[in-house]
């Protein structure tokens, strides 16, 4: 029954993940979307063979039909490196995402330091003083 209801919770995990993709409300990609797509599906088709090969053909053990036991749990043992398969690209496309922003995250913080430095020195240009460094400005007077 755990079977039924894991997978029953991972079509609406991935019904709400392709209809916030459609309405634009995530960041992923059409790629990673395909990645998840695929992943849930094999993850699906898995859980359903363990079901089955449980439940309806009774292959606990292999006594009397070795050749479907191995068959069939091969197959299923298939499907689960698929799915690790599908899992390890996803994660290549979050770490590549994340080097991605990391790399835009640094440039514009580059850029901004650039920009207040000028934007200082353009400010500081003629109340600099031989020595290089910045004269004191005189206090304020209340008044």
């Amino acid at each position: 029954m755990s079977l039924v209801v894991l997978g029953l919770a991972l079509l609406v995990l991935l019904t709400i993940e392709v209809r916030n993709y459609r309405a634009g409300r995530t960041l992923i990609s059409r790629r990673r979307l395909g990645l998840r797509v695929a992943a849930g599906a094999l993850l699906l088709s898995l859980l359903a063979a363990v079901y089955v090969g449980l439940f309806v053909l009774r292959l606990e053990s292999a006594v009397g039909r070795e050749r479907l036991f191995l068959v069939y749990w091969s197959s299923c043992l298939a499907v689960a490196i698929a799915l690790v398969w599908v899992m390890l690209a996803d994660l290549q496309e979050v770490e590549d995402r994340f080097s991605q922003r990391q790399h835009e995250i640094w440039h514009e913080m580059a850029r901004f330091v650039a920009h207040q430095i000028k934007a200082e020195k353009e400010t500081d240009g003629g109340s600099k003083s031989d020595t290089g460094t910045r004269e004191a400005d005189p206090p304020e007077r209340k008044g």
